[in-house]
């Protein structure tokens, strides 16, 4: 019983360096580039997104992506967006809220979306240079849609408000 004792009190005093150790004093300041890449996201999204730090604790973020379908699925996605993130703030733990504005086409061409979203989630330093992310957007979408049988062209126009997105994602920092 005292050897048991004596092993975990040891191994708990080893996984408290080890994570003090691990602790990674994140690196973000005025200046700083990242990549976000999603790793999980709710939405078919193929945009990697950049980040500049333009003051310690808020960053403006840049989108662009493309995909080439082959098969059935024939065509070209294209997305292109931009917004603003504002950290709550900076530590290890960094919450955020921030918004923005994408639109993709997708298909040829064949729908086209616009959203303006409002982001919140929060970051978790595991170095200086590499975190990971979670996140969820409430927002508006209006999406078109072209659809041709025959000779006859169809459009089809819809919107949606409320939650459009739910991600986890890495980031990288330079």
């Amino acid at each position: 019983m005292k050897k048991g004792v004596i092993v975990a009190l040891v191994m708990a005093m080893v996984m408290g360096i080890w994570i003090g150790n691990a602790s990674a004093a994140n690196s973000v300041q005025k200046g700083t580039i990242g990549f976000n890449l999603n790793a999980v996201n709710s939405s078919d999204s193929f945009v990697l997104t950049g980040k500049y730090f333009v003051l310690k604790d808020m960053a403006i973020l840049a989108g662009f992506g493309f995909g080439v379908k082959g098969g059935d699925a024939d065509g070209t996605d294209f997305g292109i967006g931009a917004g603003l993130r504002k950290y709550l703030k900076i530590d290890d733990f960094a919450p955020f809220a921030g918004g923005g504005i994408f639109y993709s086409t997708t298909r040829d061409g064949d729908q086209k979306d616009v959203s303006i979203i409002a982001e919140f989630g929060a970051e978790y330093y595991l170095h200086k240079q590499f975190s990971v992310e979670g996140s969820i957007g409430f927002g508006y979408t209006s999406s078109e849609t072209e659809t041709t049988v025959g000779a006859v062209k169809n459009k089809y126009k819809d919107t949606t408000i409320g939650t459009q997105k739910a991600a986890l994602s890495v980031n990288f920092y330079f």
